[in-house]
């Protein structure tokens, strides 16, 4: 199996409510059951810390927030305890905030990730319907440089970040370790 970049569908790119324009929005295509830790790598590869996750609930038990607070990491459930919002700022509290979000993508729910300035947990609490885009309400985008839609066909990224606003560009982030299936991409 191989990683592929392509150009977004504008139903992808129309998935997500952004009050920001000029955003970049780029599908990288991997399956997580057979290149588990991608995730992990590659936001390791590309982005600095902090950077925050959102992540659904619904398959987070006892013992998997007992693992976050035991990384020391500052999260915050929303009102609706349907959300948990994750500021990560070591590679050991990536590594087991990639493997939930990998773990959710592979049965079907998605997770965010999100780099940005000055942002604050709370904002970062998305409202999600069945017939509209995903939007971030209270999010002020002014603030946000990369956006990651982690879902179970892999990963896009809304980005205005300009060492990865193009496949070329995206394709020097990708870890060595995994092959390029360079016929299936937008180069």
């Amino acid at each position: 199996m191989s990683v592929f970049i392509q150009n977004s569908d504008i139903s992808i790119i129309n998935s997500i409510k952004f009050k920001k324009r000029n955003l970049t929005v780029l599908s990288l295509g991997v399956n997580f059951r057979d290149f588990e830790g991608f995730s992990n790598n590659f936001i390791k590869n590309t982005f600095e810390f902090p950077l925050f996750f959102v992540l659904s609930t619904e398959l987070m038990d006892d013992e998997d927030i007992e693992k976050v607070k035991e990384l020391h990491t500052d999260y915050l459930c929303n009102k609706k305890n349907e959300w948990m919002i994750l500021k990560v700022e070591s590679a050991a509290q990536l590594k087991l905030t990639t493997r939930h979000c990998e773990g959710f993508a592979s049965n079907g729910f998605r997770s965010f990730m999100i780099k940005g300035e000055s942002l604050l947990l709370g904002e970062l609490c998305p409202s999600v319907n069945w017939n509209h885009p995903i939007e971030f309400p209270d999010l002020n985008w002014d603030k946000v440089i990369t956006l990651i839609d982690i879902e179970e066909v892999g990963l896009t990224v809304f980005t205005d970040d300009n060492r990865i606003n193009s496949t070329l560009k995206l394709l020097n982030y990708i870890p060595k370790e995994y092959e390029i299936d360079l016929k299936n991409c937008d180069i």
